[in-house]
């Protein structure tokens, strides 16, 4: 399980280090965001088994996190430097990507998005614009 987590960490710190992409958006596609997030909750409010449990998770999780953003600090930004288009089309195809996974997972959610329709329109308007 500690590779597991770990890989969940260095994958996070990747995503991180990469302005307009986030940690939070590769745990959830990864899987591990609810116990991510419950983690934190339960090493705040929990009782202690819950607490060391939430510290193991989270310190595996961190081992990982580290690990990769100091690969990110040593080789992203010099690969962001000498090929920043190729890097970024790279990640704007994993967040696309993910974009079907985030659907499927949340289609309940999504029979209410109606209203946000108008401002996702309204987001994509504006980035284009500003290209």
């Amino acid at each position: 399980m500690m590779l597991k987590e770990g890989i969940g960490g260095f994958c996070m710190a990747l995503a991180d280090s990469v302005p307009g992409v986030s940690g939070g958006t590769v745990a959830f596609i990864m899987g591990f965001y609810d116990r991510f997030i419950g983690s934190i909750h339960d090493f705040v409010f929990g009782n202690m088994d819950k607490k060391k449990e939430a510290l193991k998770f989270l310190v595996k999780l961190g081992i990982g996190w580290l690990a990769g953003m100091i690969l990110a600090v040593l080789i992203l930004s010099s690969l962001f430097e000498s090929h920043i288009y190729v890097v970024s089309s790279l990640f704007i195809g994993f967040i696309a990507g993910s974009i079907p996974l985030i659907i499927r997972e949340e289609k309940d959610s999504f029979k209410e998005m109606g209203k946000g329709i108008l401002f996702c329109l309204l987001g994509i308007v504006i980035v284009v614009a500003c290209k």
